[in-house]
């Protein structure tokens, strides 16, 4: 059974499996030299089909990858391609190159994983890994590069190569030779074009040149293969030479143009009604690797064993050999025996075909075109044999886009796991660019083949990188305008995976996520029949039992606002028109609670492109309330001048002009805080997308936008409430300087308005507090005590509160202070301690509001003023002017100056001299304080006060909730047909 010059088999200690199912003359055709890696083929493709090889040290658990959906580049035909002729070392080499050459091609086939292939292409050197030359074959050789892929009418150039040297150093020279080139023709302001080796591709072309009638000679191809970017182009010249006739020549292509040649000379093929899945198979075993994205990994270890397609070709080969050579006659009988157990496996009815004898021309090609069809049918067969892993996830296909492409199983080899497709030329060069940039996106782990796929389309999450997760749980992230669906519901933000569960991308990919390292294995995860997520109306079932769950959803007191997305305006709509004023009776922060329900379904349920245009909506809505409203208070302010007096103050008046400011002001603020947790929640829901994505970056953008509306909605009102309380104490302000509050008629007078104002307005503390003041003074104090008032009405947030008044104090200070330095009639002890009482009954009645710390502190200088006039006539004359400006650092040399020059000593008596400032001290300055020092706004940043995942809070917002729910079904049920709607 040996053929002469076969070594023995124990002393190859070789399986004898291997030794049948190897075509015959296998190792007698390695007489020169041992082929190329190159020219050995992956039976299977991985899912990384963009990278370099792996190590073959991964362990074989990982041989479960996910295959390339793109098919490798046909491969030059062994009728064009010979191996060289054996000199007289090659029969002395054989078995050294069997058994001591570098890693073979299926050990690297086995190995997968993005990261292993990385180091290994990059620090392993190629004579390690592919052919080894002969020590004598360093000195350099001559390579011609033909193509005009970088320069238009170039022809080629020459390079000086070793026999190490590989095809990615080869484009590096070619690249850097025209750019030089060019940095000589081009003058220095000219921008070169950046050229980069990853965009080219080397291919081994056998023609031969042929001459035109014109006499030029035109090169004609017969057929190409790409160079894989390790390989070295003088090891291929050397091991192989063309056939006669033939000559070979390297040429460098554009990569993406490459790769549209290949897919239209496949759909070519496709259209010719060629079985191209077959001679692909085929090819892996003769020809070279395609480029790198289109390469594979054998996805099983392949070391000790053949694959089904090796086995068939070396079945043909037998049966050809047998039939056609007469020195096999007498092994016809062997032969025959195997054509029996093919037919016996793949025929179809069950009919098993035996050998025949006789039967002439007919016959043998009958026999002929049955074993290619069982053949084929044998290979068919061999893609279903398979077995899923056992020690991590994996992803069962259900249904797929293309059956020639796609694969049954995709193995989750690591704790991340990526959907995508190819990039086309412009991604891949934007994703150089942001990783020039340091912004470095996530890999594919899997290429899927359908047009409505992303680039990124889907992020699988487990074990160590969700340390958070059960075991046995992972976590699905789409990314963002991928079409994604978990158990038939739409999935638009990460969500938990469990074993089970059925995985939608697209429009055609279907998956079943198993996890065997979870047992029992739970059942299959079905498509509920209602979702909690769905309109009410839509739900199925009896109309009974719709009418019973419509009844639940709208008398429940849930903080829960279902609607669909093309609802969206017109239940922004109704919001705001029917809550746009404090009287609508949804209570103070009706708006904001209606719109932050509105807007949590919406950051939940829907699609996040809805979100930020929702954001921005809303913003505008209530941005053009408020100018409106704005607009209508100042139409009816008079215009003021220094010689017409101002009506005396009206609180009702000033009441209606503050309750819509305040009302909205309350609002929005609400509003500003709820929105800006949202959108930190969406940016942290962008943590695995493509940094500088236009589209997110669009959303950031409109977001942003909403917020500075919310912003100046806020610094509106308030600079309009300011306006209006601070135009009614300009009025009320200088009794304060000039009331006695020690003489009888003022106590009269206090007594008859208490009266007034307990008969129309009074009720509460305040109003008693009140009652007890002199006039004057309690005209001032009830703009305090309506302002109060009313932002306790409108719910405005503390922080708010708090600056309000203390722009009120600040103004209150400031106007004080300087008409009493300018009426130098009240620099006197007397007058002095008039204001101070009437200053202390302010005090005193702020201070039982619980405003005493800021009054106290925006009063400040003018309680150290009316302090400073308060004091004893002996004892301040008796005082030098460095103790006076010691005990009151808050006055000005210059206003300290002032008030003791025009201080009333008597009519006759004068400043005495130890009040004369120092000499040096600059007296120069402003006595008067500026109302442009006033403290700035500062926005309030702090949790929302809104709580949605509490009830409903009063029975006002439950009342506006039920009738929007109820809105919201009646716009479902216009879109029903008469019989499908469900009555109350």
């Amino acid at each position: 059974m040996e053929e002469s010059g076969s070594p023995p088999f124990r002393k190859l200690h070789f399986p004898v499996g291997l030794w049948i199912n190897s075509p015959r003359k296998h190792f007698a055709k390695l007489g020169a030299r041992w082929p190329s890696a190159a020219s050995v083929k992956s039976t299977t493709s991985s899912d990384a089909a963009s990278l370099p090889e792996a190590p073959s040290s991964v362990p074989s658990s990982l041989s479960h990858s996910t295959p390339s959906l793109a098919p490798p580049s046909p491969s030059p035909s062994p009728a064009f391609l010979r191996p060289r002729p054996a000199n007289q070392q090659s029969r002395a080499k054989r078995l050294s190159h069997l058994f001591l050459r570098g890693r073979s091609n299926s050990d690297r086939d086995c190995a997968i994983g993005e990261r292993e292939r990385e180091i290994w292409a990059h620090s392993a050197t190629p004579s390690s890994h592919h052919y080894l030359p002969p020590a004598s074959s360093n000195a350099p050789g001559l390579v011609k590069i033909y193509g005009d892929a970088l320069s238009s009418g170039a022809n080629y150039r020459s390079l000086l190569a070793n026999m190490h040297s590989t095809s990615r150093q080869l484009i590096q020279q070619v690249i850097t030779r025209y750019t030089e080139r060019e940095r000589e023709n081009e003058s220095e302001d000219t921008a070169l074009q950046k050229y980069f080796p990853e965009d080219f591709l080397l291919c081994d072309v056998i023609g031969k040149p042929i001459q035109q009638p014109d006499g030029a000679i035109k090169w004609q191809t017969e057929c190409r293969r790409s160079v894989a970017s390790w390989e070295c182009p003088l090891q291929l010249v050397d091991m192989w030479r063309p056939k006669d006739d033939f000559e070979r020549r390297f040429e460098i292509q554009r990569l993406d143009e490459y790769e549209r040649e290949e897919k239209e000379k496949e759909r070519e093929r496709e259209r010719d009604g060629e079985s191209y899945q077959v001679r692909w198979r085929r090819s892996r075993v003769s020809s070279g690797g395609g480029p790198e994205e289109e390469r594979g990994h054998r996805g099983r270890n392949t070391e000790l064993r053949r694959s089904i397609s090796d086995m068939n070709l070396s079945l043909r080969r037998r049966q050809g050999n047998v039939s056609n050579d007469p020195r096999r006659s007498g092994n016809a009988p062997n032969g025959q025996d195997r054509k029996n157990i093919v037919s016996m496996i793949a025929t179809e009815g069950g009919e098993v075909t035996g050998s025949r004898s006789g039967g002439g021309e007919t016959d043998r090609r009958t026999r002929a075109a049955e074993e290619e069809k069982d053949t084929c049918d044998l290979e068919v067969m061999s893609q279903s044999l398979i077995l899923p892993p056992t020690d991590r996830p994996y992803f069962l296909l259900l249904q797929g886009y293309d059956q020639s492409k796609d694969f049954v199983l995709y193995i989750m080899a690591g704790h991340t796991h990526v959907f995508g497709r190819k990039p086309t030329f412009r991604e891949r060069e934007m994703d150089r660019e942001r990783e020039r940039k340091g912004k470095r996106p996530l890999k594919v782990d899997t290429y899927l083949s359908a047009p409505d796929l992303l680039v990124r389309h889907l992020l699988i999450r487990r074990d160590a990188a969700v340390p958070e997760q059960p075991r046995g749980q992972a976590l699905a992230h789409p990314f963002r305008g991928g079409p994604v669906t978990l158990n038939g519901a739409p999935l638009y933000r990460e969500a938990v995976l469990k074993p089970g569960d059925l995985l939608g991308l697209g429009s055609h990919f279907l998956f079943l996520y198993r996890d065997p390292r979870v047992t029992p294995a739970p059942p299959l995860a079905l498509p509920p029949p209602w979702q909690d997520d769905m309109p009410t109306s839509y739900s199925p079932g009896g109309m009974t039992d719709r009418q019973e769950m419509l009844r639940l959803y709208l008398g429940s007191t849930e903080s829960l606002l279902r609607f669909q997305a093309k609802h969206a305006d017109a239940l922004l709509q109704e919001i705001i028109l029917k809550n746009s004023s404090p009287d609508s009776g949804g209570g103070a922060l009706a708006p904001a609670y209606l719109l932050s329900l509105m807007t949590d379904y919406a950051s939940k349920h829907l699609d996040p492109a809805i979100l930020p245009q929702l954001l921005l909506k809303a913003a505008n809505q209530i941005k053009g309330i408020v100018w409106v409203s704005i607009q209508k208070s100042s139409a009816v302010i008079p215009n003021q001048e220094a010689d017409v007096e101002l009506p005396p103050p009206s609180m009702q008046k000033l009441s209606s002009d503050l309750q819509p400011l305040m009302f909205w002001m309350s609002n929005a603020t609400e509003l500003l805080n709820f929105f800006q947790v949202k959108v930190e929640a969406m940016e942290k829901e962008w943590e695995f997308e493509v940094p500088g994505d236009p589209v997110l970056s669009a959303d950031m953008d409109t977001c942003s936008e909403a917020l500075a509306q919310l912003d100046d909605v806020i610094m509106h009102t308030f600079q309009q409430c300011v306006y209006h309380l601070t135009k009614t104490l300009y009025s009320l302000l200088p009794a304060l300087l000039d009331t006695n509050p020690f003489s009888s008629e003022e106590k009269k007078k206090g007594k008859a308005g208490a009266k007034d104002r307990s008969g129309n307005e009074g009720q509460g503390d305040e109003e008693e507090d009140i009652s007890s003041l002199p006039p004057t003074v309690a005209g001032l104090v009830e703009v305090y005590r309506c302002s109060l008032q009313l932002s306790r009405e409108a719910c405005l947030s503390p922080p708010l509160t708090s600056q309000t008044f203390g722009y009120l104090f600040f103004f209150t200070n400031t106007s004080l202070l300087n008409t009493l330095l300018e009426r130098d009639s009240l620099f006197s002890w007397s007058r002095a301690v008039q204001i101070r009482t009437n200053l202390d009954l302010v005090l005193d009645w702020l201070q039982g509001a619980g405003l005493g710390d800021i009054a106290s502190e925006f009063l400040k200088k003018l309680s150290v003023t009316v302090n400073f006039l308060c004091i004893p006539k002996t004892r301040l004359i008796q005082s030098s002017w460095s103790s006076l400006q010691e005990e009151h650092p808050l006055l000005s040399p210059s206003q300290l100056h002032h008030l003791l020059t025009h201080y009333k000593l008597g009519p006759t008596r004068a400043p005495p001299s130890s009040w004369a400032p120092l000499l040096g001290t600059e007296l120069g300055g402003d006595i008067f304080e500026s109302f442009l020092d006033h403290p700035p706004l500062i926005l309030p940043n702090e949790t929302p006060r809104l709580d949605l995942n509490q009830p409903i809070p009063s029975p006002e917002l439950m009342k506006e909730v039920t009738r929007l729910r109820t809105f919201l079904w009646g716009l479902d049920q216009d879109e029903l047909p008469a019989n499908q709607r469900t009555r109350l």
